[in-house]
């Protein structure tokens, strides 16, 4: 006698919830003998699920937007200020240094961070280089005579760019991550605002 074996396979997965399931009856070597799609009249589990769904995949959207505001409020500010001074521990517009600079940016945004670059790379979310959002912060290591491990510290602006205070010649300026000798000493790169 063959063996049935019945398999039931529920499209009604979490984020891709759909108001049908398959059932599938195949023999023992894998050969579909019935296979039947059904739609769900009344099913008030099922319609829960829909529902709790879509009100997920709304809030979702509404974090989303927060983060997107924050972000363009954050880089908006942080462009008022390109072509400023660099003052070594300065966190205050007259002049910055980069981490005064960064936490300067955050905190108008009712977000504490910590001051210096080092203190800074150990907060947040760690971000691969590929996949950089604006407002992650870049981490460098741009003088190993200080023996730690990060530096400098600059935010992700989009298309291969930062923004940072970069030094008493340059002020504040947008640099290429990529085509620049940042490449070079990049270190790593974190995300605050999730």
């Amino acid at each position: 006698m063959k063996k049935f074996l019945l398999i039931i396979l529920f499209l009604n997965i979490p984020l891709f919830a759909t108001s049908q399931n398959i059932f599938i009856i195949k023999n023992s070597d894998g050969t579909v003998v019935k296979g039947k799609k059904v739609t769900h009249k009344k099913n008030q589990y099922f319609n829960d699920l829909i529902k709790e769904q879509q009100e997920l995949l709304t809030k979702l959207k509404k974090i989303k937007a927060k983060r997107n505001g924050r972000i363009s409020q954050i880089l908006n500010n942080a462009k008022e200020h390109l072509g400023g001074k660099y003052v070594w521990g300065g966190t205050q517009p007259k002049g910055f240094d980069c981490s005064g600079y960064v936490q300067y940016l955050y905190k108008k945004e009712g977000m504490a961070i910590p001051r210096t670059a080092l203190a800074q790379s150990k907060v947040g979310l760690p971000v691969n280089r590929n996949e950089l959002k604006k407002g992650d912060l870049l981490f460098f290591l741009t003088d190993k005579k200080r023996n730690i491990p990060i530096t400098h510290v600059g935010m992700y602006i989009g298309n291969d760019k930062f923004i940072h205070a970069a030094s008493k010649k340059k002020g504040i300026i947008i640099s290429s991550l990529s085509k620049s000798k940042y490449n070079r000493i990049y270190v790593k790169a974190k995300r605050i605002i999730k």
